[in-house]
């Protein structure tokens, strides 16, 4: 037989387990199938250049994306499923951050991306298809 300490203790560990699952199912429902992807700075950052309007092309990514087959949309999509170098890429906090990451297509090509961002401008320096071995004689 159980005092009655061991009775309480027991009552309120299973009313916290039952307030505990609960809280679980509201948190699910609430936030469903969503990740963390959008927490990090780089991935802040990638999502902020993929939404700006003016983006150019440097003459060396223009040749790059031309010689290896490389769309523009192409690389607009490796933005949305890319992931920042953050130790190619150059400080963050800089007037016109250079930031250097990798990402995938949905037609399954990595790409390498090195971008410039200046005040509502993002410049694309170079493009390179990591599959793919050097084979073009850019400037």
């Amino acid at each position: 037989m159980l005092d009655k300490g061991e009775s309480v203790l027991w009552r309120r560990i299973r009313v916290y387990l039952v307030g505990f699952i609960i809280g679980l199912i509201a948190v699910y429902f609430m936030f469903g199938q969503r990740g963390c992807k959008n927490l990090t700075p780089g991935m802040l950052k990638l999502d902020q250049i993929a939404t700006k309007d003016s983006v150019r092309y440097s003459d060396t990514a223009l040749c790059e994306m031309k010689c290896q087959n490389i769309t523009r949309n192409e690389v607009l999509e490796s933005f949305t499923y890319g992931k920042v170098d953050s130790k190619k890429s150059k400080d963050f906090n800089q007037r016109s951050p250079m930031f250097n990451f990798s990402g995938l297509t949905q037609k399954g090509r990595n790409l390498n991306v090195v971008c410039i961002e200046h005040d509502s401008l993002v410049r694309i320096v170079f493009v390179k298809d990591l599959a793919i071995k050097d084979s073009c004689k850019c400037p």
